[in-house]
């Protein structure tokens, strides 16, 4: 019952305190990690196992924190610690509210898709309409996150966190040969997740289309780049189905891709409860 309810009170905080978006920018992790670099850097020349080392080396102390605070203080205090990190790294209203400034910005005909009040939420990845990255980013921000909180707890979620920032972060100043290789690291982190989010679009929205798209995939030079395809394909394929008269009007495409995320998150939310009622999670 305490995964169960952590991710409802982490909902519900993001829910009904505004002030928490603002708290979950990437300053932090900014901050920490350029001191955790100058530290590190005496001791590894390698700028991959620098930046892999990171989320480790934070797993690790999250761990030995978790420990102190269960076995010598009281289990309130690392139930507290990890409510706190989960409620960082989940963020389906904050992630809602950047889609609904989105709308609002075409409703302005303003051009500034690649805004940075957009970044790091709504990222636009290879320079790419926005519109059709919005499934990955959901996956990004949400579904992977809740993945990977299931399996390793609220240092899994964070540690996920500080990779997808070196990625998507233009604060993170980070070589191109050592993103492709972290990119790696990530592609088979979000391969399950993605295509369990693919599953639920098809479910809740035209499953008979999503699942030609799903079995005959586009072929990309990397794993990473075929993940982003797959779930954007598959996330196009099932807005068409409801919005088959809006393909000119961007704002009332929002609209219903927000509809079928909403129902997809729904949907493994239902899944979560049904484990943890079964046994699996505790």
């Amino acid at each position: 019952m305490i995964t169960a309810l952590l991710i409802f009170f982490a909902l519900v905080l993001e829910y009904i305190y505004d002030p928490i978006s603002q708290m979950k920018d990437t300053k932090v992790i900014n901050v920490t990690f350029e001191r955790y670099k100058t530290f590190i850097k005496v001791y590894l020349d390698n700028k991959y196992y620098v930046y892999l080392l990171f989320p480790i080396s934070i797993m690790i102390f999250y761990s030995l924190l978790t420990y102190i605070l269960n076995n010598y203080l009281h289990g309130f205090f690392a139930f507290i610690l990890d409510l706190i990190i989960l409620v960082y790294c989940l963020k389906p209203s904050e992630f809602n509210r950047k889609v609904e400034e989105f709308k609002f910005s075409l409703d302005n005909q303003e051009n500034n898709e690649t805004s940075e009040r957009f970044n790091y939420v709504l990222s636009n990845y290879n320079n790419k309409n926005l519109i059709e990255n919005i499934f990955y980013n959901s996956t990004r921000n949400i579904f992977t996150v809740l993945f990977c909180f299931l399996l390793l707890g609220s240092s899994g979620s964070l540690a996920f966190i500080i990779l997808d920032s070196y990625i998507h972060n233009k604060e993170m100043k980070i070589d191109q040969k050592t993103k492709k290789e972290l990119k790696n690291i990530i592609s088979i982190i979000e391969y399950i997740p993605i295509r369990l989010c693919t599953f639920a679009f098809a479910v809740v929205a035209n499953y008979e289309l999503c699942s030609k798209v799903w079995k005959s995939p586009k072929k990309e030079k990397s794993l990473y780049d075929s993940n982003i395809s797959l779930i954007n394909a598959v996330g196009i394929a099932s807005y068409q189905e409801l919005g088959n008269d809006t393909k000119d009007d961007n704002e009332e495409k929002l609209t219903f891709i927000q509809s079928i995320i909403y129902r997809a998150f729904l949907s493994w939310l239902s899944l979560i409860g049904f484990l943890i009622i079964s046994g699996i999670f505790v």
